[in-house]
């Protein structure tokens, strides 16, 4: 009788010790990463504007710099030029993603479960990081922003080329419905709810209720950009009753949507039918959309809307404008191009 308690108490230390293994295991093999997110405010969270473009955010005690896409120093242009574009650099990620970011020299990139870290100078995948749910969106402005499908949005740091941080999680945003694409523009965010555009200050992302900016239809596709004035939407996978035939079926358009910041309106410009704006980016004088089924990049001049050219990328779809450079996510390299845009 004792040599069988003796032997049940032998297997129940080498269970706990396998248990304790296994753990640390897992907890190496998210490279030790902080995984103990913050659900509500610090007593010194906040938003610190440090006057010269950007700011100091802290939230769930974690400081992070935001940077504004404020675009009113430059010069103003109106006349008619076209665009051109050459290839400086392709990265390439050997996997599909859902979206993207730049974080000084790496590319921030989601693929369903995982955040990829890619190094632009080593031009390798410095880390790979799984997390618990499926990535609906992605946004990268001082801190990774990510929405899951459900109803829950996270925020992640960096270090060293890897994910480091998991400082905070916010669940039932807005007794949210779907989720999906995500925005962080300086000091707010800006999420697509299946069907409306909501947002939230970053000094105060606990709040119940996020205010709603526009109705969109179910399930559209949509991309954010932004610049001092305005934010900018561009909308696909659209579907409207077709004006030559009312009893013909639905036909597909995209529309780019621009809401001016003062004035709390917005404004359609450039819808097109039989087409789907994949993407969107914006410097100081031009917007820049993407349609992956035509592999091409259209430019329009943003203060009167003439046509400024397009050129291809194959299966071009998110798109980042930093500097003179567009970064162009090509699903059909599975790779990011980075352009010098350049115009005469």
């Amino acid at each position: 009788m004792i040599k069988a308690i003796n032997i049940f108490i032998l297997f129940a230390i080498s269970m706990i010790i396998f248990t304790t293994s296994c753990k640390k295991d897992e907890v190496e093999e998210k490279g030790n990463v902080t995984t103990d997110p913050s659900h509500e405010h610090s007593s010194n969270d906040g938003i610190k504007d440090n006057g010269n473009g950007t700011s100091t955010i802290t939230l769930g005690g974690e400081n992070f710099t935001t940077v504004s896409r404020d675009f009113s120093n430059e010069t103003v242009i109106t006349s008619l030029k076209t665009v051109s574009a050459n290839k400086v650099e392709e990265y390439d990620l050997g996997q599909d993603i859902t979206g993207f970011g730049i974080s000084d020299d790496d590319i921030i990139a989601a693929n369903d479960t995982k955040l990829i870290v890619y190094n632009m100078s080593s031009k390798t995948v410095t880390d790979n990081y799984t997390v618990s749910y499926a990535i609906s969106g992605i946004d990268v402005n001082g801190a990774i922003m990510t929405t899951e499908g459900s109803e829950t949005v996270n925020f992640y740091s960096t270090k060293n080329h890897k994910i480091d941080k998991h400082f905070f999680e916010i669940k039932s945003i807005n007794g949210s419905k779907f989720l999906s694409e995500c925005y962080l523009d300086y000091n707010t965010a800006y999420l697509y709810d299946e069907s409306e555009i909501v947002s939230f200050g970053l000094d105060n992302v606990t709040t119940s209720t996020k205010p709603k900016l526009l109705d969109i239809p179910s399930f559209a596709k949509v991309n954010y950009s932004s610049d001092e004035n305005s934010l900018y939407y561009c909308l696909g996978q659209l579907s409207k009753p077709n004006p030559n035939d009312p009893n013909a079926a639905y036909i597909n358009y995209s529309a780019i949507r621009i809401y001016d910041r003062s004035s709390k309106q917005f404004v359609d410009k450039n819808s097109a039918d039989d087409e789907q704006y994949t993407g969107i980016a914006v410097d100081a004088n031009y917007i820049y959309f993407s349609l992956a089924d035509m592999n091409i990049i259209r430019v329009i001049n943003k203060h009167n809307f003439s046509d400024a050219g397009s050129f291809g990328v194959d299966g071009a779809k998110d798109l980042k404008k930093i500097g003179e450079y567009l970064y162009v996510y090509s699903s059909t390299n599975k790779s990011i191009t980075k352009l010098n845009i350049t115009f005469n």
